[in-house]
Formats: C-alpha cells, structure tokens, sequence
C-alpha cells in the first residue's frame, strides 16, 4: 500500500491534473471563475482572509518547489543542507501560519455568513475544510521537521526528487516519514486531483487562455 500510495499515486493525481484542467480550458473555457462571493456580501472577513490566504499559499507553493524540487547542487555553494533545513522551518512556519489565518477568517466566513451559506455548496464546504486539514498536517510536519534529523528532512527532498527523474523506488525514501507529513502528503495528492473542478482552477485557467490567446494572435500575424 506505501508503494501505491506513495510511488504511483502522484503520477496518477499528476495525469487526473492534466486531463481535467485540459478538460475544463478546452470545453468550458469560458466558464471558469472563481465564482467570487464578495458580490453577496464584501465584509471584512473576506478582505482580509483572501488577501491573507493568497499571499500565504503563493510563498507555501514556491517554498515546496525549492525545497522539495531544488537539487543540491544548485544551493550547496550557499548555504549547507543543515541551514536548508532551518531556513524551511522558519520560513513554512510563517508562510503556513499566514495561509491558516487566511483559511480560518473564509472558513468562519463561509459558515457564518448568512447570505454566503444560502448560496454555498457541499464542494464549497469540502474544499475549505481540506484546505484547512492540508495547511494544519503542514504544520504539523514542520514540528516533526523541528525534533527530527537532517537525514528524516533530506529524504523528504530526496522522495520528491526521485518521483520527479522517475527514480524506481523512490517512496522507500520516506516509508519511516512522520504521520503528519504522509497525511499531509496524501491531502495534496487529493487536492491535485479535485484542484480542476474547484474554485482554484482560475489560477490555472486564466494564464494558459492568454497564453493561447498569445499565439493564436502571433500565428494570424
């Protein structure tokens, strides 16, 4: 089962990703949004939870992709693996915190909020309340991150790298990986999977129209 789950089942959440943010741009282009409630009601709650929310999961996303992503010879003449390490505690703790904050004001919005609720839907509720459970697991695993080795750490890189270059094995990398980093795991591969039928397809969809846009208009030229 760690096999599937965690050797084969991001390749599939991965293709699932491509497959439906492919489906969602080629046939209902025109209907992706974000379906944005502050036209019910433009309170507080949401001028900060959104504002704190999007700042958080940008610096969440780019912290993954540099510190899961980034080879070792690209920042071993900077700064040591040790100091990586540290640099991603201090860094995801504060990213994390402010995404948390952001997902609580929504999330107490989304729930409190009469004229939101009336027209919220169970995809609505299921999506903040994942948000909320991926955010909480990642923090989490910055605590085991704290009070564990720089081997426990390096093979969380070491895991994503391998699945990255098609590294056969790659997840007996992390089979002694903490429960709040597997769980946390798991939640974005199920985040990436539902990520085109959610409110979140707009970051997708909106660049690539343009982009397609762009060409189209440089290939009438």
């Amino acid at each position: 089962m760690h096999t599937f789950l965690f050797q084969y089942l991001p390749y599939i959440a991965g293709a699932l990703f491509v497959c439906g943010v492919t489906y969602r741009i080629a046939a209902q282009g025109n209907t992706v949004q974000a379906y944005s409630t502050q036209f019910l009601s433009n309170d507080p709650l949401l001028k900060w939870g959104s504002n704190l929310f999007h700042i958080g999961i940008i610096l969440v996303f780019f912290g993954h992709i540099f510190g899961l992503l980034a080879p070792e010879w690209s920042y071993d003449w900077l700064i040591t693996n040790e100091q990586k390490r540290k640099l991603a505690i201090v860094m995801g703790s504060g990213a994390g915190l402010i995404t948390l904050v952001g997902i609580c004001l929504l999330t107490l919005r989304r729930f409190t909020n009469s004229r939101v609720v009336a027209n919220s839907h169970f995809g609505d509720y299921l999506f903040v309340v994942l948000i909320f459970l991926q955010i909480v697991t990642g923090l989490m695993g910055t605590v085991e991150t704290v009070g564990s080795d720089l081997d426990h750490y390096m093979n969380l890189d070491r895991w994503a790298q391998g699945l990255f270059t098609f590294l056969p094995g790659a997840s007996d990398y992390i089979v002694h990986a903490s429960l709040p980093h597997k769980i946390h795991i798991l939640l974005g591969f199920l985040l990436v999977i539902i990520f085109p039928f959610t409110k979140l397809m707009h970051m997708t969809a909106i660049p690539v129209r343009y982009l397609i846009d762009y060409l189209r208009g440089g290939t009438r030229k």
